[in-house]
């Protein structure tokens, strides 16, 4: 039986890493994988050095790096300070700020798509990284986890911590927030994730092309020819490389 479930789980993961192994195969290949499989060609690095040579993908990954750099730097303390002011606010009050973050996160944004636009031209944002920038900064995913993980430990590690220390945000910083590092990891790549492959809002609040990011160049590089597979797979690197360094952080914390 334990086999069984050993070879379900194995195909289960199998397919959802499948699309992955498909665009690394393809990106080493001249065309596609199927060339590759087909004996059209042996492995070939060709795709990756037409991206890399290519001025404009290389600027579009610059600008994403830029805009995720500088919307977690406010997002993640936001979300941390957010999290703790939900779970120590009244809890009526807590109550109806849950509800309204809530609602502005499953909010489609093409709901609000026009007064964001709108806003962003009196506010004189419009055509800058910053148009961006701070509607992310100040998303309501990093509150809403974090709040679902620090009020997922018992009330009473606060009241012993308080024999201390009277400061909550003390008790917050150093007692509460070590034990939660898998799940602060996991907000972490969430928030990193969510800002790297926005569409939609620099696509409607960034109209000169030179501070688009690299989550809008991806179908140009098909048209162009410029290495498709090979600048989508960089594009995943990032969110990859910060799993593995999460993986790190975390592996202690998995070994007690």
């Amino acid at each position: 039986m334990k086999k069984t479930g050993a070879v379900i789980l194995i195909l289960f993961l199998f397919l959802f890493a499948l699309p992955l192994l498909i665009l690394l195969l393809s990106s080493f290949s001249q065309g596609s994988m199927l060339n590759l499989l087909q004996g059209k060609g042996g492995l070939t690095l060709e795709q990756y050095q037409a991206a890399l040579e290519s001025e404009e993908i290389l600027l579009r990954f610059k600008n994403s790096a830029v805009i995720s750099a500088a919307t977690l730097t406010v997002q993640l303390p936001v979300s941390l300070l957010g999290g703790f002011y939900l779970v120590k606010q009244r809890k009526r009050r807590a109550a109806a700020i849950r509800f309204f973050l809530t609602v502005l996160l499953l909010l489609p944004f093409q709901s609000i798509m026009v007064p964001v636009f709108r806003l962003s031209k009196w506010t004189g944002l419009y055509d800058s990284q910053m148009a961006v920038i701070l509607p992310q900064a100040f998303s309501a995913l990093g509150p809403l986890a974090v709040w679902l993980l620090v009020s997922s430990l018992p009330e009473e590690q606060w009241e012993a911590a308080q024999l201390d220390t009277a400061s909550h945000l003390t008790i917050y910083a150093r007692v509460i927030l070590p034990q939660l590092a898998q799940g602060l990891c996991a907000v972490g790549l969430l928030c990193f994730a969510e800002v790297w492959n926005l569409v939609e809002q620099p696509l409607i609040l960034l109209s000169d092309e030179t501070l688009l990011p690299a989550s809008l160049s991806l179908n140009d590089l098909e048209l162009k020819n410029t290495g498709p597979y090979a600048g989508a797979a960089l594009y995943s690197a990032p969110v990859l490389l910060l799993y593995a360094a999460s993986f790190l952080v975390i592996r202690p914390h998995l070994q007690k």
